[in-house]
Protein backbone atom coordinates (compact mmCIF):
# COMPACT_ATOMS: atom_id res chain seq x y z
CA UNK A 1 0.00 0.00 0.00
CA UNK A 2 2.79 2.41 0.89
CA UNK A 3 4.67 1.59 -2.31
CA UNK A 4 1.68 2.29 -4.54
CA UNK A 5 1.04 5.68 -2.84
CA UNK A 6 4.70 6.65 -3.32
CA UNK A 7 4.59 5.68 -7.00
CA UNK A 8 1.31 7.53 -7.40
CA UNK A 9 2.75 10.68 -5.78
CA UNK A 10 5.89 10.56 -7.99
CA UNK A 11 3.80 10.08 -11.13
CA UNK A 12 1.52 12.96 -10.16
CA UNK A 13 4.51 15.21 -9.45
CA UNK A 14 6.00 14.30 -12.84
CA UNK A 15 2.76 15.12 -14.64
CA UNK A 16 2.48 18.45 -12.84
CA UNK A 17 6.09 19.33 -13.74
CA UNK A 18 5.59 18.35 -17.39
CA UNK A 19 2.38 20.38 -17.52
CA UNK A 20 4.10 23.39 -16.00
CA UNK A 21 6.86 23.19 -18.61
CA UNK A 22 4.44 23.02 -21.53
CA UNK A 23 2.29 25.84 -20.14
CA UNK A 24 5.38 27.99 -19.56
CA UNK A 25 6.65 27.27 -23.06
CA UNK A 26 3.37 28.31 -24.67
CA UNK A 27 3.07 31.42 -22.47
CA UNK A 28 6.53 32.65 -23.53
CA UNK A 29 6.17 31.87 -27.22
CA UNK A 30 7.34 35.31 -28.43
CA UNK A 31 10.39 35.75 -26.18
CA UNK A 32 13.73 34.12 -25.76
CA UNK A 33 16.24 33.92 -22.95
CA UNK A 34 19.38 31.97 -22.13
CA UNK A 35 21.36 30.90 -19.10
CA UNK A 36 25.15 30.89 -19.31
CA UNK A 37 26.86 28.37 -17.03
CA UNK A 38 30.39 28.61 -18.41
CA UNK A 39 31.19 31.73 -16.35
CA UNK A 40 31.63 32.06 -12.61
CA UNK A 41 28.16 32.33 -11.18
CA UNK A 42 25.00 32.11 -13.21
CA UNK A 43 24.21 34.69 -15.89
CA UNK A 44 20.67 35.14 -17.11
CA UNK A 45 20.36 37.31 -20.21
CA UNK A 46 17.36 38.63 -22.07
CA UNK A 47 17.22 40.05 -25.58
CA UNK A 48 17.54 43.79 -26.07
CA UNK A 49 14.31 45.75 -26.32
CA UNK A 50 13.10 46.30 -29.87
CA UNK A 51 11.75 49.64 -31.09
CA UNK A 52 8.87 49.61 -33.52
CA UNK A 53 8.05 52.83 -35.32
CA UNK A 54 4.47 53.83 -34.58
CA UNK A 55 1.95 53.86 -37.39
CA UNK A 56 1.57 57.25 -39.15
CA UNK A 57 -1.29 59.46 -38.06
CA UNK A 58 -3.28 61.13 -40.86
CA UNK A 59 -5.01 64.38 -39.90
CA UNK A 60 -6.84 64.85 -43.20
CA UNK A 61 -8.59 62.36 -45.44
CA UNK A 62 -6.57 60.74 -48.19
CA UNK A 63 -7.15 62.07 -51.73
CA UNK A 64 -9.59 60.18 -53.89
CA UNK A 65 -7.20 59.81 -56.84
CA UNK A 66 -3.70 58.45 -57.14
CA UNK A 67 -1.10 59.55 -59.63
CA UNK A 68 1.85 57.20 -60.02
CA UNK A 69 5.29 58.80 -60.27
CA UNK A 70 6.82 59.10 -63.72
CA UNK A 71 9.18 56.25 -64.57
CA UNK A 72 12.85 57.13 -64.80
CA UNK A 73 14.86 55.43 -67.51
CA UNK A 74 18.64 55.52 -67.69
CA UNK A 75 21.12 53.74 -69.88
CA UNK A 76 23.55 51.38 -68.17
CA UNK A 77 27.16 52.58 -67.99
CA UNK A 78 29.40 51.46 -70.84
CA UNK A 79 31.53 48.39 -70.25
CA UNK A 80 35.08 48.30 -71.56
CA UNK A 81 36.93 45.02 -71.86
CA UNK A 82 40.69 44.82 -71.66
CA UNK A 83 41.83 42.48 -74.39
CA UNK A 84 43.86 39.52 -73.21
CA UNK A 85 47.58 39.45 -73.94
CA UNK A 86 48.37 37.88 -77.24
CA UNK A 87 50.60 34.84 -77.57
CA UNK A 88 53.56 36.85 -78.82
CA UNK A 89 53.37 39.20 -75.83
CA UNK A 90 53.27 36.32 -73.35
CA UNK A 91 56.23 34.71 -75.12
CA UNK A 92 58.23 37.94 -74.90
CA UNK A 93 57.43 38.27 -71.19
CA UNK A 94 58.60 34.73 -70.50
CA UNK A 95 61.79 35.38 -72.48
CA UNK A 96 62.55 38.49 -70.44
CA UNK A 97 61.94 36.59 -67.19
CA UNK A 98 64.40 33.89 -68.27
CA UNK A 99 66.99 36.52 -69.25
CA UNK A 100 66.67 38.13 -65.82
CA UNK A 101 67.08 34.74 -64.12
CA UNK A 102 70.23 34.00 -66.16
CA UNK A 103 71.66 37.45 -65.33
CA UNK A 104 71.03 36.85 -61.62
CA UNK A 105 72.65 33.40 -61.80
CA UNK A 106 75.75 34.84 -63.52
CA UNK A 107 76.01 37.61 -60.89
CA UNK A 108 75.90 35.07 -58.07
CA UNK A 109 78.52 32.92 -59.81
CA UNK A 110 80.76 35.97 -60.17
CA UNK A 111 80.35 36.78 -56.43
CA UNK A 112 81.22 33.19 -55.51
CA UNK A 113 84.33 33.35 -57.67
CA UNK A 114 85.41 36.65 -56.12
CA UNK A 115 84.87 35.25 -52.63
CA UNK A 116 86.89 32.13 -53.49
CA UNK A 117 89.75 34.20 -54.94
CA UNK A 118 89.90 36.58 -52.00
CA UNK A 119 89.42 34.21 -49.05
CA UNK A 120 90.38 30.73 -50.20
CA UNK A 121 93.32 31.40 -52.54
CA UNK A 122 95.19 33.72 -50.16
CA UNK A 123 97.76 31.10 -49.24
Amino acid sequence: MILSRTVFKLAAAGLVAAGALTVAASANAGTSWSVGINVPGVVVSEPAPVYYEPAPVYTHPAPTYYQAPRPVYSAPPPVYYDPAARWEERRAERWEERRAERREWRRRQWEREQYRRYYEDRD
